[in-house]
């Protein structure tokens, strides 16, 4: 019997720690169950984990569209912020984000956020959730904007405002009583494109809405009419005689006065005669008159004397203070001035050019006179009642060279047998200095070597024809006569003119 009892205690003890054992088993694998489920209830949702922060807003709880909304009126609202106005007068200008292509990142970041711990294993995944919750993710949005967008619209803007100032001007009229009209100044504006884009830039920067109210900066003209007043003063006047010349000789040079006169030259320009009085020709207006050949004989061309023209404008320009660019002499000295004082010009040669040397304009009026040529140079007057004078010195004078005779055999120059013809006049060489001379309040200041001259000598040619031999006895010998008065004179020798074309 108690054999008995003992095996029943030990199979009730069996069944009891069998029935433990299985209890057991059972509240593990219900815990298990249960972890799994805590585990997948904490991953497996659709909002954003505990702990997940964007620009410092909680968005734990929040479903990815719930998020987005807020978002998206947040981003308008920073985004409309974006304003830069600029005004001028009743002008006006708005850029906005669009304009700068303003972007704020929250959909991406939004979208980043929310994929957090939302890939690989449950286990390692929850980790990841608790771990956001533990320590927090924040993040924040970034604004770009590419303000370089408006940079040339910016540019474009100033440039509209932007008036160029303009210059005072003068108007001479050299015929009228009243030679002078002044045009005053009109003052000019800028706007700084840079300042202006920096400034835009600014607003930008700053987030918040802004105007810029445009202050162009004035500009004042370069040439006041207080300056041009100055400059109409008469510098100084020239003449030289034209008496004796022929009529066509003179209205040539009268010819080229008129298409001088009128001339204007600002400060820095050049003049040049040729290119002033143009082309010498029938069609211009010119005649024929005496010029210098190039064997220095004297023949008709058209336009022949206007070098007298040249010649008086250069006494004056000299006179006037102005500086000489280019000049020459004849071949030899002339009539109608001193030598080493003229100037010859010939169409695609020597030319006459000379600067506006002043820093305000000057003007020419020129005009024939009667038998008189006539230069007027007007400008600012030379300081302290100054007066330029030019003055010559002869260097060195070298003998004529004797004629050259040439045997005229076809009587082109002379016409009867024993008879000559002075073709060309020999010419004694000159060294000649020309000095510029300034006086002012009646003292000389300063005396300078102005331009330097050689009229080089000149061989005469005489042609001549022999007498007719005697048919009879052959003549005796005799001292060598003087030579014969030429039976058929040529006209007589014009009054020397330049060299022409």
């Amino acid at each position: 019997m108690k054999k008995k009892y003992l095996l029943l205690g030990a199979l009730a003890l069996v069944l009891l720690v069998t029935a433990g054992f299985v209890y057991y088993n059972y509240r593990e694998k219900h815990a298990q169950e249960q972890w799994i489920a805590h585990m997948t209830d904490t991953v497996e949702r659709s909002t954003f984990y505990e702990g997940i922060f964007l620009d410092e807003i909680p968005l734990g709880g929040l479903t990815l569209q719930e998020a987005s909304d807020h978002f998206r009126k947040a981003a308008e609202s920073r985004l409309g912020n974006l304003k830069a106005e600029l005004t001028y007068e009743d002008q006006k200008w708005i850029f906005t984000h669009e304009d700068i292509r303003a972007h704020i990142n929250w959909e991406e970041k939004l979208e980043e956020l929310y994929q957090l711990a939302r890939e690989g294993q449950l286990e390692d995944r929850y980790r990841q959730v608790e771990e956001i919750r533990e320590k927090g993710v924040r993040e924040q949005t970034t604004l770009t904007m590419d303000i370089t967008q408006i940079k040339k619209d910016i540019a474009d803007i100033a440039e509209s405002l932007t008036i160029q100032p303009v210059d005072a001007d003068i108007k001479f009229y050299p015929d009228r009583k009243e030679k002078f009209s002044l045009i005053p100044e009109q003052a000019g504006q800028s706007v700084d494109a840079e300042q202006l884009y920096r400034s835009v830039q600014q607003i930008f920067a700053s987030e918040q809405p802004g105007t810029i109210a445009i202050e162009p900066i004035s500009v004042e003209a370069e040439v006041r009419m207080a300056d041009l007043e100055k400059a109409t003063s008469k510098i100084v006047t020239f003449s030289t005689s034209m008496s004796g010349s022929s009529e066509n000789r003179m209205s040539n040079i009268g010819l080229a006065l008129r298409k001088i006169n009128g001339t204007k030259l600002n400060p820095g320009e050049v003049f040049s005669f040729n290119d002033t009085v143009g082309r010498r020709t029938e069609k211009a207006g010119f005649k024929l008159a005496p010029v210098i050949a190039s064997d220095k004989s004297m023949k008709d061309s058209i336009g022949g004397g206007i070098c007298q023209a040249s010649s008086t404008l250069f006494n004056a320009v000299a006179m006037a203070g102005l500086e000489v660019v280019e000049r020459y002499h004849h071949s030899f000295p002339v009539s109608y001035l001193d030598a080493g004082l003229d100037a010859t010009v010939s169409w695609g040669g020597a030319d006459f050019k000379f600067r506006n040397n002043k820093d305000t304009p000057i003007f020419i009026r020129s005009y024939r006179d009667g038998t008189r040529a006539v230069v007027e140079i007007y400008g600012e007057p030379i300081p302290n009642n100054g007066e330029y004078r030019l003055t010559t010195k002869v260097i060195e004078t070298i003998k004529a060279p004797k004629p050259k005779r040439v045997l005229d055999e076809k009587g082109q120059y002379v016409k009867k047998p024993g008879g000559e013809y002075q073709h060309v006049k020999s010419r004694m060489g000159l060294k000649v200095n020309t000095y510029r001379v300034l006086k002012q309040n009646g003292k000389t200041i300063s005396s300078e070597l102005f331009v330097t001259n050689y009229y080089r000598p000149i061989q005469g040619i005489i042609y001549y024809r022999e007498d007719k031999p005697t048919p009879t006895t052959k003549p005796k010998p005799t001292e060598p006569a003087e030579s014969p008065k030429p039976t058929e004179s040529a006209e007589p020798e014009p009054e020397p003119t330049p060299d022409t074309d």
